[in-house]
């Protein structure tokens, strides 16, 4: 069979993406309102929390997948693939050592569960707490391992697979979900097809990467690559270190509320943050499969003015869509959660659009984040998120005890934009020479009143149609319409009208 080429593997790389993101858009809004209708309020909250709880160990893969993904592309662009074999035998033995710190620091953190809690969970639900944890560790340090034969296959340019399998494993999940969970309606049911579901994804990207690159560990080999260990080790710390902050920034808060607040409160926080996760997928698609190109792209004559080229005409996409995204939640998004999660979530409409507002402006400019990876130059970004990640956490505490989980999303919303947004701005500009200011006045350019309009005819037809399903159907429909044919009509750039909607040509040369 004709194999796929690179050029082709972004592409298509990006659809798939898209793809994807679809197949999670509706599998969240489809199938999660029946999980927590099957889990009630309370087991929903304590899954979620110990979910947050575990996830904070996946810090431990070091963001091995990321460095395996950064030096497969740096090897081929630089034509000496003989060096990725013993590399990625190299990552397998840190991805063994991680493991087993993964399992040493999850009975720690098992043993202080009842002390955690003891305050905010009944008995019955810290038992619950201790079998979900156990279970979730394992798949945790299996998720270590999956990570890294992840970042092998990405590094080769090969999206096509690394996304084919994750939509599978989504038509999996709901598969499951019917035949067995809605059948038992028990959280230990829901983490044990995960892990169940995570193993099977493991064991074929193994078969994959051995079938299709012929790959064989040489551990032998590894101890001759002490200078590529140290400098793949600082990579992989920056990563690490970068890691904590967006746990920090996802899972903290809601281990914050259960301890200090209860499961309850839990379960609508995590609403928040459920959406606020698929609208930062959304920026994913292009942005998850822009490293090999852009490393291959800064070494060639001008790169890095290729490159910023690239992220203004990136960037104009993540903004037609993502702000798109926050206008009509600001117009009809309160219609969509009340049909969605029922009554008494009217404060994750307050907390998504807390959230959602400053990750706006750094989602846009996230091609500038492959651009460090790529020039190995993350460690200024590093201190500028963990020093946020730190007021986060302190702020996060303070607030959660006496402004409950208000608190919590202000306190993110305020650290993600002055780190990641001000600071880096600031940053990009003297290193790169962006003019950022710029740079976000091109990415906005006519598409801001397209967006304006789009949600100004949608607050008309809302007041004018109101009801179910079907109304607010018909209100997305007409911010669809609008928005359409105002960036069509002058919101796109003629070069843009004329790749329109094929977003991959942005890939060509």
């Amino acid at each position: 069979m004709r194999k796929i080429g690179d050029g082709a593997q972004v592409k298509l790389g990006a659809v798939f993406s898209y793809i994807l993101i679809i197949a999670n858009t509706l599998y969240t809004l489809l199938i999660t309102p029946m999980i927590l209708e099957a889990l009630g309020s309370s087991d929903y909250g304590v899954y979620k929390t110990v979910a947050s709880l575990s996830s904070s160990l996946m810090v431990l893969d070091l963001g091995l997948g990321s460095t395996l993904m950064r030096y497969i592309a740096n090897y081929r662009a630089c034509h000496e693939e003989e060096k990725i074999e013993p590399f990625i035998s190299m990552a397998l033995l840190e991805a063994a050592i991680l493991a087993l710190l993964a399992g040493i620091v999850s009975s720690v953190f098992y043993l202080g569960i009842d002390t955690l809690y003891e305050k905010s969970f009944t008995p019955a639900e810290i038992s619950l707490a201790k079998q979900l944890f156990l279970l979730l560790t394992i798949n945790v340090i299996l998720h270590i391992f999956e990570n890294v034969f992840n970042g092998i296959i990405t590094g080769y340019n090969n999206f096509v697979f690394g996304n084919g399998i994750k939509l599978g494993r989504i038509a999996a999940r709901v598969a499951l979900l019917f035949l067995v969970f809605f059948a038992t309606k028990s959280a230990v049911t829901l983490v044990l097809i995960d892990l169940f579901l995570t193993a099977l994804m493991a064991v074929a990207e193994v078969i994959y990467i051995l079938v299709r690159y012929r790959f064989r560990p040489r551990f032998t080999r590894v101890s001759r690559n002490g200078g590529v260990f140290r400098e793949s080790f600082i990579y992989t710390l920056l990563v690490f270190l970068s890691s904590i902050v967006s746990q920090v920034e996802t899972n903290f808060s809601n281990v914050a509320i259960g301890a200090l607040r209860g499961p309850e409160l839990v379960t609508v926080y995590s609403f928040g943050l459920v959406i606020l996760q698929m609208f930062r997928e959304l920026s994913s698609a292009i942005s998850g499969v822009l490293l090999p190109t852009v490393t291959r792209t800064l070494r060639e004559e001008g790169g890095l003015d290729k490159v910023r080229v690239l992220t203004t005409r990136i960037g104009r996409i993540q903004f037609a869509l993502l702000g798109a995204v926050v206008a009509g939640f600001v117009v009809i998004g309160k219609d969509f959660l009340a049909l969605w999660l029922g009554e008494g979530f009217d404060d994750v409409y307050i907390i998504v659009l807390i959230l959602m507002i400053p990750a706006l402006f750094e989602l846009c400019i996230n091609t500038c984040l492959s651009i460090l990876r790529a020039k190995n130059m993350l460690g200024f970004r590093t201190v500028v998120l963990c020093t946020s990640a730190v007021f986060n956490l302190i702020m996060t505490v303070i607030g959660v005890k006496y402004w409950s989980y208000m608190a919590a999303a202000v306190a993110t919303a305020i650290s993600g934009a002055i780190g990641s947004v001000v600071i880096m701005c600031m940053y990009y500009q003297k290193k790169f020479g962006f003019r950022m200011v710029r740079l976000y006045a091109a990415m906005f350019n006519r598409l801001w009143l397209c967006i304006l309009i789009a949600g100004a005819a949608t607050a008309v037809s809302h007041r004018l149609i109101t009801g179910g399903w079907l109304a607010f159907a018909l209100n997305v429909l007409v911010f669809g319409l609008v928005y359409i044919a105002c960036i069509l009509l002058f919101g796109f750039t003629r070069e843009e009208r004329h790749s329109f909607p094929i977003v991959c040509k942005l890939y060509k040369k």
